[in-house]
């Protein structure tokens, strides 16, 4: 509930947004996957800093083991949705490798990307965009 924010208020504290992040998905930190969250450009405003840009969440680098998505998987993903959307974010486009296609890259919206069955990801990546 520390997260609360009025309606109009814009993405303004990031840092805050990245922890939280990593806190939605640390059931799949636990499983051996480093969550790595990354920012856009920032720019100073009346004083104050403001978020501009995107954020980028990499789940499975390469070289990492491959993520299966499941049921577990998805709900995580999902609140990490549900939790961007609440701080103001528009869109998540998730870029992809799967196992069985190494050498393709997909990249599709995250209501396309949840939609997956039991594949497994040499490389994920969502961006987030204000």
């Amino acid at each position: 509930m520390k997260y609360l924010k009025r309606f109009n208020e814009s993405v303004n504290n990031i840092d805050v947004i990245i922890e939280t992040i990593k806190d939605i998905l640390l059931p799949i930190s636990d499983m051996g996957y480093d969550i790595g969250c990354n920012k856009g450009q920032q720019v100073l405003l009346k004083n104050r800093e403001q978020f501009s840009g995107e954020l980028f969440i990499r789940v499975v680098r390469h070289g990492d083991p491959t993520l299966k998505m499941n049921d577990e998987v998805k709900d995580e993903f999902i609140r990490m949705k549900d939790y961007l959307e609440s701080e103001g974010f528009k869109s998540i486009v998730v870029h992809y490798i799967i196992k069985l296609d190494l050498n393709r890259q997909i990249n599709v919206d995250f209501n396309e990307f949840i939609k997956i069955e039991d594949f497994e990801f040499s490389n994920l990546l969502f961006v987030a965009k204000v």
